[in-house]
């Protein structure tokens, strides 16, 4: 057994000395790291990125593009002329130069570059969706590690508390004037209390693990919070009119002006599928160089060389007029967007509605907490009194600590509550 006992010191001790030191952050530290690291943010950072790029690629379309190069050809063996003669003829030539090409499909081009401008535009509400979303996450992963130190804090007064009582207890029963099983009645209370502390380290490995994972720092950070600021903030200002918190969602969340942009780019692509094909195609090519060439393998005739091509068209069939399948297809995906955009709204006024409820609920919670806070320590403070004078039971003495602990307990739970509550509220009306 003494092995044992050895062998679980020796393991507590490396596990010890492997304990990062703890890193003390507040939650403006918070939200500026993670609007800075978070790999969500970055994915969209990318996605706006690459929107932008394929507006900037549309425009290009607009612009003809420049070749520069040579070109040589032989041909040997039988050939037939203009008039249908079969000879057999050996030949080569062999051309260098400059070319300008520019196809131009105008009415495609031009509702192209719309819709993907409008698109881009969607990227950068989602970027700011993210943003506003991220901000909502890492605060209450933040208020989550507040609520674990207090839970700490308050489990190791009121073991203080119980141990403190338990050693009078026990003198008393070695005195013999106290009855042994309330000797151990305390002692239970004692090690109820360390089971909590246990737990309550527990949520604040966790919590702070969680926090380390948002925040992209390196593993093994042991993060505290700053214990000041678990008190309850308003985070969002403004009328108390439920109408009101829906009004300022749905002109500010990012989500729905994103729907919105793509169902403008759905629009504009019906109507390119509608009005694109009557614009007229244009296609221009010149090339300036020399060419040269000859029977065999002589050279001759070695000179200057250049063309030029114009034509303009309309499309007729897929792609162009007379395409009754495009526009259905553009039609159909407008539709679809027009649907998301209505459910965005709806989900936006049901987040706004239920981050409302919660707030005021958490806040009438905190506010009887507060009272129930006050009345406990009133009556802790009577029973302690009533047991000086030896005319209180010792189990009064336990329910009364044990009221006042969970009393601790709820307030700084709903604190931790209140705060999310409101910044939940925050997230969902978008407010700055």
């Amino acid at each position: 057994m003494r092995y044992v006992i050895l062998s679980f010191c020796f393991v507590s001790a490396i596990f010890a000395a492997e304990l990062p030191t703890d890193y003390t952050i507040n939650l403006e530290t918070v939200l500026r790291l993670g609007g800075a690291n978070n790999l969500d943010l970055q994915s969209a950072q990318a996605a706006l990125t690459t929107a932008q790029a394929a507006h900037r690629e549309t425009r290009t379309k607009f612009f003809p593009w420049v070749t520069i190069g040579t070109a040589y050809r032989r041909q040997d063996g039988n050939t037939q002329d203009i008039q249908g003669h079969v000879n057999s003829e050996s030949k080569q030539f062999y051309q260098g130069g400059v070319g300008v090409v520019a196809e131009l499909r105008i009415g495609e081009t031009i509702y192209r570059s719309l819709a993907a401008q409008q698109r881009a535009l969607a990227a950068e509400h989602d970027l700011a969706a993210v943003r506003n979303h991220l901000s909502a996450i890492v605060s209450n992963a933040y208020f989550d590690l507040l609520r674990a130190q207090a839970s700490l804090q308050v489990s190791e007064q009121s073991k203080l508390l119980a141990a403190d009582y338990e050693k009078q207890l026990t003198a008393a029963v070695k005195a013999g004037v106290a009855f042994e099983g309330d000797q151990y009645r305390a002692q239970v209370q004692a090690l109820r209390h360390d089971l909590t502390i246990r737990r309550a380290k527990e949520d604040i490995e966790l919590a702070s693990a969680r926090l380390c994972e948002l925040l992209r720092l390196p593993n093994g950070f042991n993060l505290r919070g700053d214990d000041g600021e678990l008190v309850p903030l308003a985070f969002s200002a403004g009328s108390e009119n439920l109408s009101s918190y829906v009004t300022l969602a749905l002109n500010n969340r990012p989500e729905l002006r994103s729907r919105e942009a793509m169902l403008a780019a759905a629009k504009t692509d019906t109507e390119a599928t509608i009005k694109a094909p009557f614009y007229p195609d244009l296609s221009v090519r010149t090339n300036v160089g020399v060419l040269g060439g000859g029977k065999n393998s002589h050279t001759e005739s070695v000179g200057g060389n250049s063309d030029f091509n114009f034509a303009i068209g309309w499309r007729i069939g897929p792609g162009g007029l007379l395409d009754t399948s495009r526009t259905a297809i553009a039609k159909s995906m407008e539709t679809q967007e027009s649907i998301l955009a209505e459910k965005t709204r709806q989900r936006i006024t049901r987040e706004v509605l239920e981050s409302v409820a919660k707030m005021r609920s958490a806040k009438d919670r905190l506010d009887i907490s507060i009272k129930l806070l006050e009345a406990t320590e009133k009556a802790y403070k009577l029973t302690l009194n009533r047991g000086a004078q030896g005319i209180g039971s010792v189990l009064e003495t336990l329910r009364s600590e044990e009221d006042l602990s969970f009393a601790r307990l709820a307030y700084f739970d709903l604190i931790a509550d209140f705060n999310k509550a409101q910044s939940d509220l925050r997230r969902a009306t978008a407010a700055k």
